[in-house]
């Protein structure tokens, strides 16, 4: 098993712009567990099409890993360092236990407070804030998804499914509906990443966090400004030390060379059709224009499917680039019942297997 934000659900809202820019320039426009899977059974034949264009894909014959999802109430990445964390802050600082190890037991069983957290029970060590301030009612702390992988010449498959009531699927029209949403992060390169998954791109200061600033702070902030924005979103903890504290160019520019942005695919699950997006998080969280992106999802039997398609050797910088004989790090959430924001569920970070070795082991198809 595997076992943390969208606005329009946390790790996402309205879509925005790649820009042509110079060093500088370039810089500020990106601020514009592993897991332990249990082997599931085989999945019953099932042909789910990726888009209208793509190819079908016999589920049947890839491997099911099971994954689980927990509810992280406000856990940060400024808790996770902090003493509120104790000793696993500590060693977290200096990149070596990873999540997996203190909170996944050698079953694979989860060992996390999670239903507390949901229900607002339970408050960290030291600070004693709570760790779900917000608590939603009937909010169960856990989740399990099965999760499965194919690739072919050119794209990398990856499948989910989760059993839910499909509160964002069955829901009317309205300007008020809440889409539910499944989200996946991806990285090749980076070891925190690897180790702590989308905590590293979490803090106290993002929107509906406990210490998020005003609306109006950050709408006058120059950056936000220029955006027309006034939330703070995901950022990587390497590439800001706050929500308008920037690294320097020199090492911003050295951690992307590292492979240090996230790349970020979700689809949104609402009124019966699924909606794709494709973005990235770096030192701000932003949804892409340009290529369409492609996923697709759908509500049955009282399970969600989504199938994100990723294209291979892509030379494109805001995407991930991935090879047959590599494997990449994945942290996955999702957002149910009218829950929006930070109020999802999420897992520890896995890894995902072209040709090798990992947690979900992708099973190569031909053309």
């Amino acid at each position: 098993m595997i076992g943390l934000n969208l606005p329009a659900a946390c790790c996402g809202e309205s879509s925005t712009h790649k820009e042509k820019i110079s060093i500088r320039s370039f810089m500020r426009s990106l601020c514009v567990f592993r897991s332990i899977f249990l082997p599931a059974a085989a999945l019953a034949l099932i042909l789910i099409p990726v888009n209208s264009h793509s190819k079908e894909i016999n589920w049947s014959k890839a491997e099911a890993s099971r994954l689980t999802l927990f509810y992280p109430g406000v856990t940060s990445w400024e808790f996770l360092t902090s003493e509120d964390h104790r000793l696993g802050g500590r060693e977290i600082k200096q990149g070596r236990k990873e999540c997996r190890h203190c909170h996944m037991s050698k079953e694979g069983e989860l060992d996390l407070k999670a239903d507390e957290i949901a229900a607002g029970t339970v408050k960290m060590k030291r600070s004693h804030n709570p760790f779900e301030p917000e608590p939603l009612p009937g909010r169960k702390g856990v989740i399990t998804a099965k999760v499965q992988a194919a690739y072919d010449a050119d794209y990398l498959y990856i499948r989910a499914e989760w059993e839910s009531k499909g509160a964002g699927w069955n829901q009317k029209k309205s300007p008020s509906a809440i889409p539910d949403r499944a989200s996946i992060q991806l990285n090749k390169s980076d070891l925190y990443f690897r180790k702590y998954g989308c905590f590293i791109a979490c803090h106290n200061d993002l929107n509906t966090m406990p210490s998020t600033p005003s609306k109006k702070e950050v709408e006058s902030t120059p950056f936000y400004k220029a955006l027309g924005r006034d939330d703070v979103r995901l950022y990587a903890f390497y590439a800001k030390t706050s929500w308008n504290e920037f690294k320097s160019e020199k090492e911003l520019s050295k951690k992307l060379k590292e492979g240090g942005r996230i790349d970020l695919r979700s689809v949104e699950l609402g009124e019966k059709a699924s909606t794709p997006y494709n973005g990235w998080i770096f030192d701000d969280r932003r949804w892409e224009d340009g290529a369409a992106p492609e996923a697709s999802g759908e509500w049955a039997g009282g399970r969600y499917t989504a199938v994100f398609k990723i294209r291979l050797k892509t030379k494109d910088p805001y995407d991930i680039s991935v090879s047959d004989g590599e494997a990449v790090s994945a942290g996955m959430a999702i957002h149910e019942d009218g829950a929006a924001k930070r109020k999802h569920y999420v897992s520890f970070p896995f890894t995902i297997g072209l040709g090798t070795d990992a947690d979900v082991k992708a099973i190569k198809v031909s053309d």
